[in-house]
């Protein structure tokens, strides 16, 4: 899901060069070809590329069992000749592809600089939390170094800033843009998770930029979040950050109602917290 807006823009950008991308899913207990059908529909734009259903997961077998790939998404790049160029996760897919498009790719130096990309952009992800001045100009010397790799980065971007109170207003106007992104997408499971990264209790922000989560947790609910616990659990702790106890108790029962299991559970506990803060005033 987070990977969609991305592939639809890079399939927009490539589809004059011969370039086709092409999203694979496969039947299981929760997946069928009318729901994939309807989402790729539904979707619209925001997943602007080929879709394609795997019968009998042929084509997961002759691609991620045989390189032995576990984690999902992940892309394989295959060049005009048929061959593979790379594997990897969609969002560093840029750099290959646009060496493969004017046939410059190299087989033997390439998944080396993509590795030293991948480390580099880890040191700024670790540097993060722990100093978030530092992962600002790492991430800015990544930028003009890599321009290409740097596409996709813009919530990593936002977390950074949004930790940094003199990038105040960089972060507001970033933040606005992800999330305006993520509506024209019509992905509510972005737009989820960038609310809750505000508002997760565990994560210790000066400024959680309410406004901004409020707008994204309310978007997530209308493209179909209604019915989704986790979303619910996000909405109603956006309120709760906001001062609505009343309507962060309303909600996050609702949460309650649309989960199960120790999800379930943990949801409950959160409305004796919510419960317990009323009553404290």
């Amino acid at each position: 899901m987070a990977s969609m807006p991305h592939l639809s823009q890079l399939q927009r950008d490539y589809r004059d060069q011969d370039v086709t991308i092409i999203g694979l899913t496969s039947e299981d207990p929760g997946n069928t070809l009318e729901k994939v059908k309807a989402m790729v529909e539904d979707k619209g734009d925001g997943m602007d590329y080929t879709v394609a259903w795997d019968v009998a997961r042929e084509t997961n077998e002759a691609y991620m069992k045989a390189s032995g790939q576990r984690g999902i998404p992940t892309s394989f790049l295959v060049d005009k000749t048929g061959k593979i160029a790379w594997i990897g996760h969609p969002a560093e897919v840029d750099i290959p592809l646009a060496f493969v498009v004017d046939d410059k790719w190299d087989y033997e130096k390439g998944p080396a600089m993509m590795k030293e990309i991948s480390a580099k952009k880890s040191a700024i992800y670790a540097a993060r939390s722990a100093d978030p001045a530092e992962a600002y100009l790492r991430l800015l010397e990544f930028r003009r170094e890599h321009p290409l790799a740097a596409k996709g980065l813009e919530s990593l971007h936002f977390s950074i800033v949004s930790r940094l109170p003199e990038h105040k207003a960089e972060a507001l106007a970033l933040g606005q843009q992800i999330v305006d992104e993520a509506i024209a997408a019509k992905n509510p499971g972005s737009l989820n998770g960038f609310a809750w990264n505000l508002v997760d209790p565990e994560v210790d922000l000066d400024n959680r930029f309410l406004d901004l989560a409020l707008l994204a947790a309310n978007k997530a609910l209308e493209l179909g979040g209604e019915d989704d616990g986790a979303i619910l659990d996000t909405a109603a702790r956006v309120h709760f950050w906001r001062g609505d106890i009343e309507r962060a108790i309303e909600i996050q029962k609702r949460a309650v109602e649309h989960s199960e299991g120790a999800m379930r559970e943990a949801l409950q506990a959160v409305v004796a917290e919510y419960e317990g803060a009323l009553s404290d005033g």
